[in-house]
Parts: C-alpha cells; structure tokens; sequence
C-alpha cells in the first residue's frame, strides 16, 4: 500500500512539474483589453470622418454624401456616450478620464524606464479621447447650422439666418482642418511613439481587441461589454438624434 501511494505522489509531482515547465500557447499570452463595440465605434468614426472630408469635394450640390456622414458620426457620438457608461469596463468612462494632472505626471514618466502600463487608456491617451469627441460634436454641431449660400445648408441653417450660416459653414471648414486633424495627427503620432519606442502595438490591440498579458496599473484583464445593451444603445442614439432634428423643425437632406 505504501508503495502504491509513493508511486500516485511521484506521478502527481510529476505530472505537476511538467505543466510548469510546458510553454504556454500563445493565447495565453495575450488579455483582452477592449470589447468589440468600442473597436467598431472607433474604426466607423475613422471611416465616415474621411467619408465627409472626402465626399466635400465631390460634385454633389446638396452634398448629400457629406451630410449623410455627418448624420452618421452624431449617431455614433451620442452612441459613445452611452457606451462609456454602460459599456465593457476600458470603455467606461470612469476607468480612463483623469485629470491634466494625472496626465502630465504620466507623460514625465515616459522619459524614464519605469512607465507605468495600461491596459485601457493611459490618462494622456484618456484626454486625447474626450477632446476628439468634443472636436468631432463641435464639428457636426456646426455643419447642422451652416449654409454655402447656394445650395447645400443644414437642418437648422434657415432658423438662424444667411450671416450667422455662413459664419458656421466658414468655421465648419477652418475647424476641421485645425481641430480635428490636428489632433489625429497628434494621436497618430502618440501611437507610432509607443509602437516604435515603447514596443507597445496600440493600433493592433484596437484592431484584435487584446494585449500582451502584463502588470497593468488600471486592471489585468478586460470585462466585455453586452453586444444586444450595444445595439440597444445605437438604436437609442439614432433615434435621439432624428427625433431632435425633427422636433426642433429641422429637416434632413433637405436644399437651401
């Protein structure tokens, strides 16, 4: 009997050393850092943001293209805001906005060898999201009140008359090239930064929604979010913004 039990010991260490010593798959290697909501709000924003600067050019005098974008980045905007509430827990809010303090703090620390890791966004990368959200509102905000005069104008550009239209078709324009590209640029940048010199691949962790498996300051891993409570939330949002453009007398596509 003896025997038996030192022999079931000697199988049991045995078996237990070799899963300590037996590489892990790479799977394992990896948490995961965003869900795939917030993965399809960013890349949507990307598309229809490039689709209104694109289609502004086209020869299309109601600007039919740009405005059906426009429409479309509002939704998505108003649908941010849901999300960062009741969204998957890197998506919250509350798990990323930090102060201007708490942001230069971590940006002094990226001089030196001790930077501190996030699994969701680093309070700098925080910042850099809520301003472009604000950019992008204030853009659409000023495309829905504004006119070229001629043909094309926004929902609400008659309430507010030719000089006032006109002033925001003229900030509309100026504000794009200087607010919102400025900052894409700035945050395209941020991110070659950290996958050049940091080793950290941000743009492949939006597009697979993992990271490497690390000692994160913020969490370990991931909580996702609720893909029906997603689609709850777009459906909400669309709905919010026609029926304030509607109640509010305004008219979508419609020609100056």
């Amino acid at each position: 009997m003896n025997q038996q039990r030192r022999a079931l010991e000697k199988l049991s260490d045995q078996h237990l050393e070799d899963r300590l010593h037996t590489p892990q798959s790479p799977e394992e290697h990896y948490v995961r850092a965003w869900d795939l909501p917030t993965r399809l709000f960013k890349w949507s924003l990307v598309v229809l943001i490039l689709t209104a600067w694109i289609s502004s050019g086209f020869s299309d005098p109601d600007m039919l293209v740009h405005k059906a974008a426009g429409y479309g980045i509002l939704v998505l905007l108003v649908y941010r805001g849901l999300w960062g509430v009741v969204g998957g827990s890197t998506a919250r809010f509350s798990n990323f906005v930090r102060s201007p303090a708490a942001a230069w703090h971590y940006l002094k620390s990226l001089r030196g060898k001790r930077t501190m890791h996030y699994l969701g966004h680093n309070p700098a990368g925080g910042l850099m999201v809520i301003g472009l959200l604000i950019v992008c509102a204030v853009q659409v905000l000023l495309g829905l009140f504004s006119s070229d005069g001629v043909t094309a104008s926004g929902p609400f550009a008659d309430m507010v008359g030719d000089t006032i239209s006109g002033w925001a078709a003229s900030i509309h324009a100026t504000w794009f090239y200087v607010a919102i590209l400025g900052l894409a640029f700035l945050h395209i940048a941020a991110n070659l930064y950290y996958q050049f010199v940091k080793r950290e691949n941000l743009i492949g962790a939006m597009v697979t929604g993992r990271k490497r498996r690390a000692d994160y300051v913020d969490r370990n891993e991931a909580t996702g979010g609720s893909l029906p409570l997603a689609a709850i939330c777009l459906l909400v949002s669309a709905a919010l913004v026609y029926g304030s453009i509607t109640l509010l007398g305004g008219a979508f596509f419609n020609p100056a």
